[in-house]
């Protein structure tokens, strides 16, 4: 189930540069920084990547920080990712509509480092952003059960959620309100292919090179 706490909505954050940045916590499968891209002076454009990665990763890492947050069922700490949204809104055909953007790190953030204010972007809609985008929505009751949400990524790819049913998870003082979400999409083999390893390779576990993926 994917839920957000009352006390995880409307968060305010310091983040260097950019200065205060309100924010909702949301878990849909990981816990998620949800901000209003136009907030904090972005659009969900492909022209602003760089500027996306670098603010978004910096974002999370003060939420991180500074509004610590923990599954009430499992041992899962966050915020560990952040997606960027714009505004929701009416379809012709009635459905609710919001364009976003997830920012996924890596490396680790150095505050000291400004090099390492970087991450990359996730080309999909996302799957488990999409399902904590619906419960922060639902929290502040834009979306209903059964309602149809069309959340659209940075390239135009699609997927359509929709809350099914409301639930809970945790026991006593930690019980959350949640809801289950289901999500349908598109995908598309883009390759066969064979790994193997020749014997006389000398790095048969693969490499790293400094501070690259």
């Amino acid at each position: 189930p994917a839920f957000c706490r009352p006390r995880d909505m409307d968060v305010v954050v310091d983040v260097p540069e950019l200065g205060r940045v309100k924010l909702d916590i949301a878990y849909g499968g990981m816990h998620y920084a949800i901000v209003d891209a136009a907030s904090v002076g972005l659009t969900i454009d492909p022209k602003r990547g760089r500027e996306l990665c670098r603010f978004g990763e910096m974002i999370k890492v003060a939420a991180r920080e500074q509004h610590p947050v923990q599954h009430p069922e499992l041992d899962y700490p966050g915020c560990d990712i952040l997606v960027f949204r714009e505004a929701a809104r009416r379809l012709d055909d009635g459905r609710l509509f919001a364009r976003n953007t997830v920012i996924m790190s890596n490396n680790d953030l150095d505050w000291s480092r400004p090099e390492t204010w970087t991450a990359m972007i996730d080309r999909s809609p996302c799957g488990t952003g999409t399902c904590a985008v619906m419960a922060s929505l639902h929290a502040r009751g834009e979306l209903a059960l059964g309602e149809d949400f069309v959340h659209e990524s940075i390239v135009g790819s699609r997927f359509v959620g929709r809350l099914l049913e409301e639930t809970s998870v945790g026991e006593g003082e930690e019980r959350v309100a949640a809801v289950v979400p289901t999500i349908t999409g598109r995908a598309w083999i883009t390759q066969h292919c064979t790994v193997v390893v020749d014997p006389t390779d000398p790095f048969p576990e693969g490499y790293t090179v400094g501070d690259i993926w």
